[in-house]
């Protein structure tokens, strides 16, 4: 993909989501059924928590009723979305245990000043993210900062399984680009409550989630799907590390 439309994508993404911050939130604000999943395959005791693109903080906050979390981080470059979750934190009754950051994921290296974390999780962000090689990237950054026997979470829309979600899809003449200008498996995906928008998002599948991560040396120790009234609109993948035990 050309880099000058990769920044035109990323781009309508933090338009939309400072645009649509508070009924994003209000949407995005109960614990789906992956979340519960997840809590079986991850370990019981608290853990040091990297959220990439975390926008409110619900998994975050989620993971902290259970007593997952010794230190949660979140990461997103929506200013607006961002503030849902620190306002969340400071009501929070152990409110030390979060932090918030603005950061772009779109951006190598800005996870260069972190350090190793138990538990990496990016759910319904890495699919914001235009092109593969950049996506691969991406994913290879995020392993570098396992720590010893760490986990990292990707969930991912599955939106071309459901005719309900494909509905939503534009075409590419609403913001003046065409089939041509992105990658296979690229859609425009429109929004309607509390107001009219489009955002974009990458289909990215099992296939490509396990390019994805051969790509970045990491394992993928489980997999399923979950959310949704189809109870399956979302792709769940854990890994870990090449040869390590979780």
């Amino acid at each position: 993909m050309h880099p000058h439309i990769a920044q035109q994508l990323v781009a309508l993404n933090r338009a939309f989501y400072e645009q649509f911050a508070e009924p994003f939130h209000q949407s995005r604000r109960e614990p789906v059924a992956g979340f519960y999943r997840l809590l079986g395959v991850l370990p019981t005791r608290p853990l040091t928590v990297l959220d990439v693109g975390c926008g409110n903080g619900r998994w975050g906050f989620f993971l902290a009723g259970y007593g997952r979390v010794a230190h949660y981080l979140g990461l997103d470059n929506s200013p607006s979305y961002l503030a849902k979750g620190q306002a969340t934190a400071a009501s929070h009754a152990s409110p030390t245990l979060f932090h918030f950051q603005l950061a772009d994921m779109h951006e190598a290296g800005f996870t260069a000043e972190l350090g190793q974390f138990e538990l990496i999780i990016c759910l319904s962000a890495m699919q914001h993210v235009p092109g593969r090689a950049q996506r691969a990237a991406l994913l290879a950054e995020l392993g570098r900062h396992l720590a010893p026997n760490g986990q990292l979470v990707l969930g991912n829309w599955q939106l071309l399984d459901s005719e309900r979600q494909r509905a939503k899809v534009l075409p590419w003449s609403a913001v003046g680009l065409s089939e041509s200008d992105v990658e296979a498996g690229d859609y425009l995906v429109s929004w309607q409550k509390g107001g009219t928008g489009c955002r974009y998002v990458a289909h990215i599948d099992e296939a490509q989630t396990a390019e994805l991560a051969a790509h970045a040396q990491l394992a993928i120790t489980h997999q399923f799907r979950a959310d949704g009234r189809e109870g399956n609109l979302n792709l769940y993948t854990i890994l870990n590390q090449s040869g390590t035990q979780s």
